[in-house]
């Protein structure tokens, strides 16, 4: 059990731009882009401790021995709630592992790029989302 979650929190990151810290005082940060099953990690537009570009670089999991995001990651379980306000219970499915909700058994989705649907409630929906991504900008609590 134990296991399965860490490597669920692991496969969280995708995407987030994280520092890997490596065992010789080296780090990378980038873009995650992948991890395998023993813990190597993929990362895309990485730069070094000395500021150089690196377009790709896999990191062996015995080599890391932290990872931090450098960014606070985008809200999207409390826009999920902030949505299910509006909607009966069960339409809002906030799917955590794709970091995605999905609206009326999958005809409306949102991720933290925008809006995918059409129809009223898809531009009731975008109008929220406009809304939440203002808020977070303007730093209101969520």
């Amino acid at each position: 059990m134990l296991n399965r979650n860490y490597n669920q929190e692991l496969g969280n990151l995708l995407d987030a731009l994280i520092k890997v810290h490596l065992s010789d005082d080296r780090f990378f940060v980038g873009h995650m882009k992948g991890v395998s099953d023993n813990g190597d990690i993929m990362i895309e537009n990485a730069k070094n401790e000395k500021g150089n570009l690196i377009p790709k670089v896999i990191v062996h999991s015995a080599v890391w021995k932290l990872i931090t995001v450098e960014e606070e990651p985008f809200p999207m379980e409390a826009l999920a709630d902030r949505i299910a306000k509006i909607f009966p219970a069960g339409h809002v499915n906030y799917m955590r592992e794709q970091n995605m909700i999905s609206i009326l058994n999958g005809k409306i989705k949102v991720d933290e790029n925008g809006v995918q649907g059409e129809g009223p409630s898809a531009e009731r929906i975008e109008k929220i989302y406009s809304q939440f991504v203002l808020d977070l900008k303007e730093g209101k609590k969520i």
